[in-house]
């Protein structure tokens, strides 16, 4: 799951440097900008490692984002607090436009017969969704499926650290990735422990049971990918 950033970059790095060849996914919502500056990144990729980097182009995710996104728009803030807590808006649009990335590639990997999926999630960001607690149900969902969750940079504390180690690979450590617009810095503090476990009580009761219909229902559009990589 590639956007094009620092994180995804160095992730893909790390995999590639311990064998494996790397299938690049793009996603975007509808919400974004920019998201051809992706191509950017996966030319200095495939520059350094050759055909062991592939890329599964940009895909849109807007339908599957709507189905989680559209009945939580028709709930009024009390009753969005009765059913799961004291969720913020910004951090429900990172838990349904992550959890429809998540559902496009379980459903590729089941497709493709891929065991793995990748991303750059990193824990000190900040955002409920790539908290711990959330992380782990996502790998329950995926385990489900039989696919693993790797995240290569998900205890790299310092964005010194993560430029140095893009510098000794030979990269300059700039990416230009795609822009969302709808995303939202977090508020002093970072998330609160109440909209946390919101984020986690509406991915057990209204998340994971959508993911699942739609990657078991085969509902999920997805171009078959060869192991070459290339789509078919």
């Amino acid at each position: 799951m590639f956007s094009g950033g620092r994180d995804s970059f160095l992730s893909c790095c790390h995999r590639v440097e311990e064998g494996d060849r790397v299938l690049l996914v793009t996603y975007e919502n509808g919400s974004g900008l920019g998201g051809s500056n992706v191509e950017h990144a996966v030319a200095r990729l495939k520059e350094a490692y050759g055909d062991r980097v592939g890329f599964h182009g940009v895909q849109n995710i807007a339908g599957i984002w709507r189905q989680f996104q559209l009945p939580f728009l028709n709930l009024t803030p009390s009753e969005i607090a009765a059913k799961w807590g004291e969720m913020t808006a910004s951090q429900f649009n990172c838990l349904s436009c992550r959890s429809a990335m998540y559902v496009h590639a379980a459903a590729l990997c089941r497709k493709a017969g891929i065991g793995r999926i990748v991303t750059g999630t990193r824990w000190n960001q900040g955002f409920a969704v790539e908290q711990e607690s959330v992380i782990g149900r996502i790998r329950q969902l995926l385990a489900r499926y039989s696919i693993e969750l790797e995240l290569p940079v998900f205890d790299l504390e310092s964005d010194w650290e993560r430029k140095n180690q893009l510098l000794m690979r030979g990269f300059v450590p700039k990416t230009i990735e795609p822009q969302c617009l709808i995303g939202a810095p977090l508020p002093e503090g970072g998330v609160s422990r109440a909209t946390q476990e919101a984020v986690e009580r509406c991915f057990d009761d209204f998340i994971a049971p959508r993911a699942i219909e739609l990657i078991e229902g085969e509902k999920v559009p997805v171009a078959m990918v060869a192991r070459s990589g290339r789509m078919i």
